[in-house]
């Protein structure tokens, strides 16, 4: 058997000593990470108001495109964060056209001509408020190149 360190009553004593500081600080440990989770809950709260606060003072401004269809402007309200697709899609509902409403079946073009990608977020191809953009079908869907000029 091993020899043991005697137990003295000065050792008994900083054993003791040292076991009710070792509780203090668990206790102030405990604390402090439940002051760390209110304030956790208190931060997620504020990004919550300042994300209601940027909405309210930022809402999504509405945004004009003009497509010309056939020859006929018809002006859609989008947003810039919209993808071109959805704008699309609401010039030709409001065009009636009733035959060709996939918006697969058509292609855009700007005023210099140059094909967008319906895929894209409106702010992502550049387009300003106003702009005029050209919708044909696409050849082969029923169009022809000369829809395209």
């Amino acid at each position: 058997m091993k020899d043991q360190p005697r137990r003295t009553p000065d050792n008994q004593e900083r054993d003791q000593r040292l076991e009710t500081e070792l509780a203090h600080v668990h206790a102030e440990e405990e604390k402090l990470e439940r002051e760390l989770e209110h304030v956790r809950q208190e931060e997620k709260k504020i990004e919550g108001e300042l994300e209601k606060e940027h909405h309210h003072n930022h809402p999504k401004k509405p945004f004009f495109l003009v497509f010309i269809i056939n020859g006929e402007d018809f002006k859609v309200e989008t947003h810039v964060e919209d993808l071109l697709r959805a704008a699309v899609e609401k010039a030709l509902v409001e065009s009636g056209n009733t035959g060709r409403r996939d918006p697969s079946e058509w292609e855009v073009r700007d005023s210099a001509g140059v094909l967008l990608e319906m895929a894209r977020e409106i702010k992502a191809l550049g387009l300003d408020d106003g702009a005029r953009l050209f919708l044909s079908l696409k050849v082969g869907a029923g169009g022809n190149d000369a829809s395209r000029s």
